[in-house]
């Protein structure tokens, strides 16, 4: 899916809004990232109207927890993160708080409290961003 990569006015937000949003109001480049899951936590907070330093915050108010628990799904998925590194970038201390979450965000995603639809859109914007990505896998 180009349209995100070549124009980022096109992307609307994820299912829980579906107001459009337009480069000028927020601009996401993944080419100012140091990393892929530095990218991918980008992609997924500008797919919801948000930023990366907003979605890691400390607090479990929805829908902000479940498109944290969402960006930390795709990484693991996607940049093969280790906890210790997941839990570093989501500003979440311990490795062990990671390891705890991955049982939910699947618990989540098959219930349909993560929309398989989102999932799938993330994973086609991701795709784009991480095709001609140099990253170090754990």
């Amino acid at each position: 899916m180009k349209y995100y990569t070549e124009n980022p006015n096109t992307l609307t937000m994820g299912s829980d809004g579906a107001t459009p949003l337009f480069q000028q109001e927020r601009v996401f480049r993944p080419q100012d990232c140091e990393t892929l899951p530095e990218a991918i936590l980008g992609a997924v907070a500008h797919y919801y109207g948000t930023t990366g330093v907003e979605l890691v915050q400390p607090g479990r108010d929805e829908p902000r927890a479940t498109q944290r628990l969402t960006a930390a799904y795709l990484i693991k998925k996607v940049a093969k993160l280790s906890n210790t590194k997941l839990a570093l970038l989501l500003q979440r201390g311990h490795a062990s708080t990671v390891s705890h979450l991955m049982p939910s965000v699947e618990r989540k995603v098959a219930s349909g409290k993560i929309s398989q639809e989102d999932i799938i859109r993330l994973n086609s914007i991701i795709g784009e961003i991480s095709k001609n990505w140099d990253h170090e896998c754990d």
